[in-house]
């Protein structure tokens, strides 16, 4: 029996955010992205990280996501 084997392109994202008292903050990171993945699913995926360290409360200043080639 054939097995098939999921294609994933690497993808580096930045996201920079503000919270209610003033911080602000960029982080960014390549991650691999198998197909059928959508942008919007990647983009929940870097707001929830962000959650976890700073409280469900902030502003997404910018947020990008390109395939990490050139």
């Amino acid at each position: 029996m054939p097995t098939s084997q999921q294609t994933a392109t690497a993808y580096h994202w930045v996201m920079s955010i503000q919270t209610p008292d003033g911080l602000m903050t960029t982080r960014d990171a390549v991650i691999d992205v198998p197909e059928g993945v959508t942008r919007q699913q990647i983009f929940h995926f870097v707001a929830t990280q962000f959650a976890e360290d700073y409280g469900q409360t902030f502003t997404i200043l910018f947020f990008g996501l390109q395939p990490n080639t050139l």
